[in-house]
């Protein structure tokens, strides 16, 4: 969070601080003016109460026609009663007077003011008959507000040095009241004057001291609490928003990273499969903006999928059947350049419940290319490597093939000179028989013929002649397997896997590779009827099975010769096991020690001297077995009794 920040945040706590301490004293003064007008409705309230008992027992008196008391020096006769029988006597010979309402509320009004705390009640009027009961300025007013109708009056006022709440009700001329009051005029339901009541504010100015200091310890400690409140809150604000403020910086920097990497990111909703993110690879290899993006279809993008298979796909991925999906296919640009991309899907559930799916694409056309190259390199590689076999097994070719076509010659030597010695024995029987036809047959020419059947020796000829031909067939075929072989070993296959007979390629390698062998062992096989075809590279086949041979030949030349042990056995024997065809090389050479056996095939490792080997063959065979064909290539051996080469091939 930076400094302006930070000012922003703290001018806006002091501002709703401001706000709140102005409220906290609104309602401060609010709570101040209800209790000082609730006190003053209390004082009023106590007034009323007084007044009203005033008023019940004068209206008592009234309906009663007055009362009679002794006469005493606290209740002397009334001057201003001008009445009959106003005073009498009793036969007992006590002396009463009448105690008119006026008399009798004036009396308890005297007995009020005595009390400590008291009220101070007043009867007055603007017509007054005693001259006592005529009113105060303040009394005069609210007489004449009574005449305007207003039906009550109050006020605050100082009276002998102390507050009073001051509360006057008007009082009207009831016909109990005309006896006294018809002489001066009045009838019944005028306004006669006023009944007044003071009560001291000392009590009630106590109880609103205490309400307002209450009020004010609660009103402090709301404030107190409010501006604490604000405080933490602030806090908790200014952490949430640097949390926010780490959290957007972190979209952005990731926003950031996953525009600035090469592959194209996707986030996509599962259900309408429309983008909810694409970052800047997307848009720049597609053609397309994130806004028209949002309206197509990811099929315009991908035609060879088909319109259902992203829907179809993602469903798995929700439903946990998959954990994630990778292929390979075309991506179509808006320019309509094509561009080979691996996919990977994988679909992320969200802490709400919902889920994206995210798809990363990996542009592989230069990968592709370059794979598409290094496997035509690999192909010619090995072709060579190939020819380079053929060509250090030419020399035991030339030889193979030169022993029989050597006697093959000689038979043909010897079949040219018996057939001239043939021949000639041929035309002199011809002769006899001539000379026998004319009746005449010399003796010498008789002898002559006997002389040279005994020189042809007929009987060698005829022994020898058969076996000089069956010898030349036989060298013929020996060369034609050869050549053969040779044929089939070293024409280039195609580069996709056809169904090839096992056993076929395995007596090819055996027959080509013979000169490497025949001095050091005798080469077996057991090779199994009704083999299954096994879809193979020949070419890349056949080179495994001639490393595999050659390096068997070596191991047991390395173990025989100059022992005086005689020949190895090299055998090849081919099963089929389950649903896979397995080819087993065992020679009974030198074996292979356990320290480097997980190491023979290691690219140029080699246990050979300099010159006579790369250490190349069973690196190039494990490759050719396991990665292009999907098997496996493994190795048993006891050291000192052979080695036994596996080969797993799934059919």
């Amino acid at each position: 969070m930076n400094c302006l920040q930070q000012i922003g945040i703290r001018k806006n706590y002091f501002l709703l601080a401001l706000c709140w301490s102005c409220i906290m004293l609104f309602l401060m003064a609010l709570d101040m003016y209800d209790t000082s007008n609730g006190v003053l409705e209390m004082a009023r309230l106590e007034a009323r109460t007084a007044i009203g008992k005033d008023i019940a027992y004068r209206q008592w008196n009234a309906l009663s026609g007055g009362v009679y008391a002794t006469i005493s020096e606290r209740t002397p006769p009334n001057p201003y009663l001008q009445v009959p029988d106003r005073d009498i006597s009793t036969p007992s010979g006590r002396r009463l007077t009448l105690v008119n309402p006026a008399y009798m509320t004036r009396q308890v009004h005297d007995l009020e003011r005595k009390l400590p705390g008291g009220l101070l009640s007043h009867i007055t009027s603007l017509r007054p008959i005693r001259p006592a009961n005529r009113p105060d300025p303040w009394e005069q007013q609210a007489l004449r507000r009574f005449e305007q109708g207003e039906r009550e009056v109050s006020t605050l006022a100082d009276l002998q040095g102390r507050s009073y709440m001051r509360l006057m009700l008007p009082l009207r001329v009831e016909k109990n009241c005309l006896p006294c009051h018809a002489r001066q005029g009045y009838r019944e339901g005028d306004l006669r004057g006023g009944i007044s009541a003071s009560v001291p504010m000392a009590k009630w100015n106590a109880l609103k001291r205490q309400h307002l200091g209450r009020g004010f310890l609660l009103f402090l400690a709301a404030w107190g609490a409010g501006l604490l409140g604000l405080r933490i809150d602030f806090r908790r604000l200014s952490e949430q928003i640097r949390k926010n403020q780490a959290v957007a910086a972190e979209l952005r920097n990731i926003k950031l990273t996953l525009d600035r990497i090469n592959d194209c990111v996707f986030m996509l909703d599962p259900e309408s499969m429309r983008p909810l993110y694409v970052n800047r690879a997307v848009m720049e290899r597609s053609g397309y903006s994130f806004e028209q993006l949002l309206h197509r279809p990811l099929s315009d993008m991908f035609p060879d999928l088909g319109p259902d298979y992203f829907k179809e796909t993602v469903q798995l991925l929700v439903a946990g059947t998959r954990d994630a999906l990778q292929f390979e296919c075309n991506m179509v640009a808006r320019d309509g350049a094509v561009h080979q991309v691996d996919v990977q899907l994988q679909y992320i559930k969200l802490e709400e419940g919902r889920g994206h799916v995210v798809a990363v694409l990996r542009d592989i056309s230069r990968r592709k290319r370059i794979e598409q190259e290094r496997k035509e390199m690999e192909h010619r590689l090995l072709q060579m490597h190939k020819l380079e076999a053929v060509g250090q097994l030419a020399a035991g070719i030339a030889h193979e093939i030169n022993t029989p076509i050597q006697y093959v010659g000689s038979n043909i030597d010897f079949l040219e000179e018996s057939f001239q010695d043939v021949t000639a024995l041929v035309e002199q029987c011809l002769r006899l028989l001539e000379a026998a036809g004319r009746g005449r047959v010399p003796p010498p020419m008789v002898q002559a013929l006997e002389e040279a059947m005994k020189e042809l020796d007929w009987e060698y000829l005829a022994d020898e002649i058969p076996d000089a031909i069956a010898q030349s067939r036989d060298g013929i075929q020996r060369v034609s397997s050869i050549v053969r072989a040779m044929k089939e070993f070293s024409h280039p296959a195609g580069r996709e896997k056809k169904p090839v007979d096992l056993n076929r390629l395995i007596e090819t390698t055996i027959t080509v590779a013979r000169n490497e062998w025949k001095y050091v062992a005798d080469v077996e096989t057991d090779l199994a009827e009704n083999l299954p075809l096994v879809p193979c590279l020949t070419d890349e086949m056949n080179q495994v099975l001639l490393n595999l041979l050659v390096n068997a030949a070596h191991a047991v030349a390395e173990k025989t010769v100059g022992t005086g042990g005689g020949k190895g056995t090299i055998s090849f024997t081919t099963r089929l096991a389950a649903d896979m065809v397995e080819i087993r090389i065992s020679d009974t050479g030198t074996g292979i020690a356990p320290e480097i056996r997980e190491k023979i095939f290691d690219p140029f490792f080699t246990t050979k001297e300099v010159g006579k080997g790369t250490g190349q063959g069973l690196a190039i065979s494990l490759d050719v077995i396991v990665n292009k064909h999907g098997g496996s290539l493994s190795v048993e051996s006891v050291p000192g009794e052979g080695a036994t080469f596996i080969i797993r091939l799934p059919v």
